[in-house]
């Protein structure tokens, strides 16, 4: 029986020969893209209305996935064609996440099947950081912004318990993914965040970019692709050339699929069930 990894890969760049595998990629990205253009196009008293439905139909999307080559690897597989084709939940906006917060709580318990209960957890917990990654974003950059002083930043930090929420979400997708695939996935969530912080394409900043992914004591692979979104981040804000924009994307993609890839080999046996064979 061929390892997750191998799964992976196989199907990573399209290439395994699977239809029904391929629709169900498909059709998953496409009804991302759907939810975000209603998302733009309707007003707040609207999406109450279709944005349950369209999220439930999303989820219910990552779970035949899961099913069909495990939950791991499905996984893997939703976050790398998000990063492909930038149809992701983060990139809704708070008000629209909240509406699907309160779908996922009540599709958590209304499925029986043991896969379907644990994407709708990994979901849920994947909404629940994505609000943190925002509220970090928000409180916890401004500096020498006058309109934040940095003892209101922090005050507001802790009385949203942005760390503690953070950490528990982190702490139930790792004990069900393992940690390797967790931090894959944050990552590849907060990179994709619509409202969310980025490092200037200034000098003193020039440094940080450097600096920053070094101390976050990640394997070499996970600092080249955090250095390599830091870039991606100064080279769209300071107007870079499309060829280089195109290129680095490029990277970045085989980056995020060498971490994926390599994340796959330290995944809970119950995250591998529901593999294909073969």
């Amino acid at each position: 029986m061929p390892t997750a990894k191998e799964i992976f890969l196989a199907f990573a760049n399209r290439r395994g020969g699977d239809r029904r595998l391929e629709e169900m990629r498909y059709e998953l990205s496409e009804a991302k893209l759907d939810a975000l253009e209603k998302a733009a196009s309707l007003d707040e008293d609207a999406l109450k209305g279709v944005m349950p439905g369209l999220y439930e139909k999303i989820v219910v999307g990552t779970i035949k996935l899961a099913a069909h080559v495990g939950l791991g690897v499905g996984l893997a597989l939703e976050a790398l064609d998000e990063a492909q084709n930038g149809a992701s939940i983060s990139m809704f906006s708070r008000e629209v996440r909240n509406l699907m917060t309160e779908t996922g709580a009540a599709f958590k318990r209304r499925h029986s099947s043991r896969i379907a209960k644990m994407v709708a957890e990994i979901e849920a917990q994947r909404l629940a950081w994505r609000h943190n990654h925002e509220f970090l974003s928000w409180l916890g950059f401004r500096r020498d912004d006058p309109r934040y002083p940095a003892e209101s930043r922090r005050e507001r930090l802790d009385a949203f318990n942005v760390r503690e929420r953070l950490l528990a979400s982190r702490e139930v997708v790792a004990e069900m993914i393992g940690e390797p695939l967790c931090a894959a996935l944050e990552g590849h969530d907060r990179f994709m965040l619509a409202n969310r912080w980025r490092l200037a394409p200034q000098p003193e900043q020039m440094i940080e970019r450097y600096v920053w992914p070094l101390l976050s004591l990640q394997p070499s692979h996970v600092v080249r692709l955090e250095s390599s979104r830091l870039e991606y981040d100064a080279l769209i804000d300071g107007g870079g050339p499309p060829e280089a924009i195109g290129e680095l994307r490029g990277r970045m993609q085989e980056e995020m699929t060498y971490q994926l890839a390599a994340a796959l080999d330290f995944l809970p046996e119950e995250a591998r069930q529901g593999m294909m064979v073969g």
